[in-house]
Order: C-alpha cells, then structure tokens, then sequence
C-alpha cells in the first residue's frame, strides 16, 4: 500500500487528463488551479517523470501520462463500483439509457419479466442519443454501437436491419406493388440515408420526381405510429415490430432488408462489470435478445 499515490493526486490527474485542462479539473473537483496543479506535480516526482506538457493556454498530455490514464480511470471506476455496490446493495435503481424506440417498443414492454424474477432491483430508464459515463447518473446504454467504446464492456443484442413498412390498406389504396411506386409522392417517414441506401440496394434510382420524406421525427415509434394510422410507409428497424407485423397490423411491402453491418448493443464502462446488478441485467437482456434470434430461425 506504501506504493499507492495520494488518491487526491491521483483524482487530480484523471480530471485534468479528462479535460485536458488544470482550471476545468479544479472547477469539477472543487479545488483552486494551483492545488491541483500542486497534486499533479506530487504525482509527477512519485512516479518520476513527466505526465503532462505544460503549455501557455493548455496542457497536453506525454507519451507516459497516456499510457497511465486507462489504467487510472479503470481504477478510480473500480473504486466507484465496489463503494456503490457497499452503500446501495441490490435494492438500488438500475439506471438504464436506451433510443427512445429501443425503450418503448422493445425494453419496457420486456421489464415485467426482469422485475419478477428481481424484485429487489428497481430500473429506471433514461431515453436520448448520447450519454456521457463520467457525468450522467447511468449504469448502461443500449444503442448502435458506433465502435467508439473501446474503454467499455459491449455486448451486441440484434444487428442494425431496416425495411419500409405500412399497413395493408395504405398499401392497396395507393397501389404500392414495386419499389419504384415509392417515388410517385407517396408519404414516406425515416430517416433519409435509410432510404437512400435501401432504395440503392434494390436497385432504384432517383427521378427528378425523387422520394419525398415529408417527416424527419428520429424516433422509429413515432414513425410508426404514423405509419399505423395509414399516413404513409416508414423506414423501421421490424425487430422492434414483430407484434405489428405477427399481427398483419403492418406489412413488409418488399422482402429487401438493409443490413447495416452494426448491432444495437448493451454498452457500459469495464468497472461496471463489477456490479451485480449489471450483471444480472446483462444476463438478462442478452438472453431476451437471444430469444429474438431463436424466433426469427423458427
């Protein structure tokens, strides 16, 4: 243990790494610029080499103050979690952030399952597009994985696949037979490189016509919910649907399907395998994802 630098040191580096900043780590860490400028230094003579390059109106780190921030902020994560998981045990909220579609038509209508066999772990759930682990109050995401998570644990759950669907109705009415209809001014709802590149792959142009998106919402409910109600044809990931479309509420107007080549994936920092309740809801979520896949093949 004699070995161990002063964890305030150490606090004061991963903050000023973080922000590549002395004035930006002290305001976080609630100190004055030249304590942990002063920490830093400590830190520096212990180990007995530079960390950061000290620059008029910036600070860089050195080749060796990048090799010791993932190990530090791996540690300092670890710490959290085995102080966490002492103060709050089983009976604390699970905080999960999830695509608002991922959430309302996949997550939540799952939950009752996870609930009754964990009673004792409460879930909250946070919707958006980013989260950020040093700051949000989030143990793990479920979104598109980007391959940006390199410092987290990523456990991928069902590929990016997109299709148009539509009722069957609005499919007759408006004579929807071949991909080519789709750009005689029908109402469509997505996103634009979704159509793009599906109306690419199965081997449709543009016209000077061209494909109307009357609606950019960025939400896949929302598009649906449109689509429901026989307003037009949506651009969705069908995963998501499988009730609407087992129940013929929504077709599948052609067979073609992107495939992205990314998954959506349960996403969460390394220290956070150490929490038991991650754990249980990882287990849990991979397996709801693996029943998805066993259905698809039956």
């Amino acid at each position: 243990m004699n070995k161990l630098p002063p964890l305030a040191a150490v606090r004061a580096f991963e903050a000023a790494a973080r922000h590549q900043s002395f004035t930006r780590a002290a305001e976080e860490l609630s100190m004055t610029q030249s304590a942990v400028s002063y920490q830093i230094k400590l830190l520096e003579d212990r180990v007995g080499m530079a960390l950061f390059i000290r620059e008029p109106r910036q600070v860089t780190l050195t080749l060796a103050g990048r090799e010791l921030v993932p190990k530090i902020t791996e540690a300092l994560g670890l710490l959290g979690a085995a102080f966490d998981d002492l103060t709050s045990k089983a009976s604390s909220a699970l905080v999960i952030s999830a695509l608002p579609t991922i959430a309302s038509a996949w997550l939540i209508p799952r939950l009752r399952s996870f609930q009754d066999t964990n009673p004792n772990i409460k879930i909250r759930i946070k919707t958006g597009d980013t989260v950020d682990f040093t700051k949000d109050d989030v143990d793990a995401v479920i979104r598109g994985d980007d391959g940006e998570w390199t410092q987290h644990e990523v456990f991928p759950l069902f590929p990016i696949e997109y299709t148009p669907v539509c009722t069957p109705e609005y499919r007759d009415r408006v004579g929807l037979h071949q991909p080519a209809d789709l750009l005689g001014g029908l109402r469509c709802y997505g996103a634009p490189r979704w159509w793009s590149r599906w109306l690419s792959e199965i081997g449709v142009t543009k016209s000077a016509v061209g494909l109307s998106v009357d609606l950019v919402l960025g939400v896949q409910a929302m598009d649906v919910a449109l689509a429901l109600q026989g307003e037009g044809v949506a651009m969705v990931v069908p995963t998501f649907f499988q009730d609407e479309l087992t129940s013929g509420r929504l077709i599948r107007p052609f067979e073609h399907v992107v495939r992205d080549g990314r998954s959506y994936s349960l996403i969460y920092p390394k220290a956070r395998s150490k929490s038991k309740k991650v754990r249980i809801f990882r287990d849990w979520v991979i397996g709801e994802a693996n029943a998805i896949h066993r259905s698809s093949r039956a």
